[in-house]
């Protein structure tokens, strides 16, 4: 069963400096942070605090959006965020901070729709709770799993899916990398044979997610299952 919460929002930014993703829409859950956190509640990177956005520097951002949408809030809405967009970004990011699974399936979908009315491609955005609470969200957003038992699992249950790989990028140099063995050029396959495209930004293959966008959930491709070196 679902547990959306209805009054749950999503604040928008038009433009961000982060390299991987490139310059697009960002979207961040929670107008508070107790909100946000409430949206990851029941995952595992919360509670053994390895979450890249609550305990990293993200969340930094996240928390003077929280600050100023108190005051502005149409300064955080997802047509705000698009009209204020460059004109080079083809996809939007949801949920960078917290997960989506609280939002529903009309709520994301109108997202989507938006976000194509104004000629860009699609929306990119992953779901923890893809078995439980973000079960709704099966083709709007990617199963983020957390082995490769269980990418098999979502792409039989009818997901793409995204997991973390064992190697770390060679340019990372964050603190819960340590120990983890550098990637030598490693390819990877599930219990079931499915291969596992490592990200193409992360291989020199694309820029950033957005001249890449393999993680739109909808886009149509051979790559059911995108692998992500530690980062």
């Amino acid at each position: 069963m679902s547990s959306v919460i209805t009054e749950m929002v999503m604040l928008w930014t038009g433009t961000t400096r982060q390299r991987k993703t490139g310059n697009i829409p960002n979207g961040y859950v929670g107008a508070t942070r107790e909100a946000g956190k409430a949206s990851c509640e029941g995952c595992g990177r919360l509670e053994d605090r390895t979450c890249y956005h609550w305990f990293g520097s993200s969340q930094l951002g996240h928390g003077r959006m929280m600050q100023t949408n108190e005051k502005k809030p149409e300064r955080y809405t997802l047509a705000y965020a698009l009209n204020n967009a460059v004109r080079s970004a083809k996809y939007a990011r949801g949920a960078v901070g917290g997960d989506p699974c609280v939002f529903s399936r009309e709520q994301v979908e109108g997202w989507v729709g938006q976000i194509r009315a104004i000629g860009m491609r699609g929306l990119i955005l992953y779901t923890h709770f893809w078995r439980t609470r973000g079960a709704h969200l099966r083709g709007l957003a990617m199963a983020s799993v957390d082995s490769f038992a269980e990418a098999d699992e979502a792409v039989n249950a009818g997901w793409r899916a995204a997991v973390a790989l064992p190697v770390r990028h060679p340019d990372c140099k964050t603190a819960r990398a340590q120990g983890v063995p550098v990637w030598q050029g490693e390819e990877y396959t599930t219990p079931e044979g499915k291969p596992i495209l490592i990200c193409p930004q992360q291989t020199g293959q694309a820029d950033d997610c957005n001249s890449c966008g393999l993680c739109d959930a909808q886009r149509i491709t051979l790559a059911m299952i995108i692998g992500f070196l530690e980062h």
